[in-house]
């Protein structure tokens, strides 16, 4: 029993035993010493004093770490995420935390004594027992997986069974081993679903009717396809697995191929919609490719979608011929009333889609550019021949006669669906920067783009032309003005381009009649462009 030294008693207690101790030394009391002696040997006891009550201290202090160590080692052991057991050779439970409380769903207290087999599912008994087997034997750490349920001491309701890890090794009592448990169940599960996705993936991957690549991040290699690639591109899976994208013979631009997959990695995405791929017989064939990265886990892939568009471009060329037929139809409108309007919209038409293409537009908006300034002017066909041909000057009615057919020519077009705005460019074609246009008095950036080029193209084109009120200014004369103009009334960029098309480029219009080249030599004012 533990004395408590603050004690009176205690201290009689001690005292006893210190005298006790004292005559079995052999050292008489008795024996007479010097003053000087006794003095010493006074002040020798009360250091000796001073030092155990020191060493009491330190003692205590001590004491209480050791203390301190235990709970925050109890509060470890119980709390822990993992289940620790103390088990005999015979499963029985000798110690358990509080873990394996909820684990098991069992009361600790109703733990110890009970064998630990009853909680393993019966077909896993035999993994089990071998284990603990081997390690009271081999005394090596030895481990399995096993399912467990309960046994009904707790008031829940018997949950469903689910899957821990065991590994065990023996104890510094031989007849001991200790047990960690962990519970993988979700982990199982996890991997279980992620088998199943894997198995989703791969059958979406062989059966997807486009082909798909899929390629090292690091090599650019290709590490996997599916069927559809070997049909779309004639070559077979072997021939495609471990080559390099440009590698194989597929891709006709093999410089194009290895810039994209320097920008893809930096860009994590390319894109290009229309793409000539050469099939293994030679036949060449459009496809839409699409590449991405994508992450597993730690490490990054390559994949590449290749869609067969070439039957889409077939049906794009074929309504892109209707389009076409539809507008030359409405354009030859004007012909046999207007013979000039005709070829003035075909030569706006050959200057503005040159402009187009020195300010990089795409093959799908130059398309339209060609479209929309061929059908600039025929808003015209409702106004007289007599009119449009007429060589004096025009009254002020008669202008605005001709004015309107800006918005004429909209209100004909706008029930058409095209791919392009070309009723909003006949609406806007006559409209300028800073607003003196008509038919709306539109500024800047509310005009469309195709609207501003064909008001530079239309302008050239008609004072380069004779027409039966005035006689041609020439193309240096048309150029002077519309950079006079620039900034003002036309965009700047498109004023550039067109000046450097026929400067640098030797841009020339068709041949036209001799009734329209007749040179005027006045210098007088340009006219409208109407």
């Amino acid at each position: 029993m533990k004395k408590d030294t603050s004690n009176p008693r205690d201290h009689a207690y001690l005292r006893q035993r210190a005298e006790d101790l004292l005559k079995k030394s052999g050292i008489d009391l008795d024996v007479l010493c010097s003053k000087e002696e006794l003095l010493q040997a006074l002040q020798e006891l009360s250091m000796q004093q001073i030092e155990l009550e020191i060493q009491k201290e330190e003692l205590k202090k001590s004491r209480d770490e050791i203390e301190k160590g235990q709970k925050r080692y109890a509060a470890l052991y119980d709390f822990a995420p993992i289940g620790y057991l103390t088990l005999a050779p015979d499963s029985t439970i000798l110690d358990a935390n509080l873990t394996i409380e909820r684990m098991l769903s069992c009361e600790q207290s109703h733990l110890k004594g009970v064998r630990f087999v009853n909680f393993i599912a019966k077909e896993d008994l035999p993994a089990f027992n071998s284990m603990l087997h081997r390690v009271f034997q081999t005394k090596t750490l030895e481990h399995c997986e096993i399912i467990l349920g309960n046994i009904g001491f707790a008031e829940e309701p018997v949950s469903l069974p689910r899957m821990f890890r065991l590994d065990a090794i023996i104890s510094d009592n031989p007849e001991e081993c200790r047990l960690t448990l962990i519970d993988i169940s979700d982990t199982l599960r996890a991997v279980e679903a992620l088998k199943n996705n894997e198995a989703q993936y791969r059958s979406l991957f062989e059966a997807a009717q486009e082909g798909i690549l899929i390629l090292d991040y690091k090599s650019g290699k290709i590490v996997d396809a599916n069927p559809y690639i070997a049909h779309l591109l004639g070559f077979s899976l072997d021939e495609i697995v471990g080559k390099e994208l440009w590698e194989i013979g597929f891709i006709l631009d093999k410089e194009l191929a290895r810039k994209a997959y320097l920008e893809l990695q930096t860009k994590n995405y390319i894109r290009y919609s229309d793409l000539p791929l050469q099939h293994k017989s030679g036949q060449i064939i459009e496809v839409e490719f699409l590449s991405y990265v994508y992450a597993i886990g730690d490490e990054k892939a390559i994949q590449c979608n290749i869609r067969d568009i070439s039957d889409q471009k077939k049906l794009e060329k074929s309504i892109s011929n209707s389009h076409q037929e539809t507008i030359h139809a409405l354009a030859s409108m004007l012909e046999t009333q207007d013979p000039y309007t005709t070829g003035h919209q075909k030569r706006v038409a050959e200057l503005s889609v040159s402009i187009a293409k020195e300010l990089q537009f795409s093959p799908i908006e130059i398309e339209g550019m060609q479209l929309c300034s061929i059908l600039h002017d025929i808003g015209k066909f409702n106004i007289p021949a007599e009119l449009l041909c007429k060589s004096n000057p025009l009254t002020e009615h008669e202008k605005e006669q001709l004015r309107n057919h800006a918005q004429t020519g909209y209100d004909v077009i706008k029930g058409i669906h095209f791919p392009w705005p070309i009723a909003q460019t006949l609406l806007q074609h006559h409209e300028r920067l800073d607003g003196s246009g008509y038919p709306n008095g539109l500024k800047g950036d509310s005009i469309s783009k195709e609207a501003k080029i064909i008001a530079v193209a239309d302008t050239v084109e008609a004072m380069t032309g004779a027409r039966p009120y005035r006689s041609a200014f020439g193309i240096d004369m048309a150029l002077k003005h519309i950079q006079r103009e620039s900034g003002k009334l036309f965009d700047p960029l498109i004023v550039d381009a067109c000046v450097k098309l026929f400067h640098e480029k030797k841009f020339n219009f068709t041949t036209r009649p001799p009734s329209e080249t007749n040179l005027s030599h006045e210098g007088n004012e340009y006219g409208d462009t109407l």
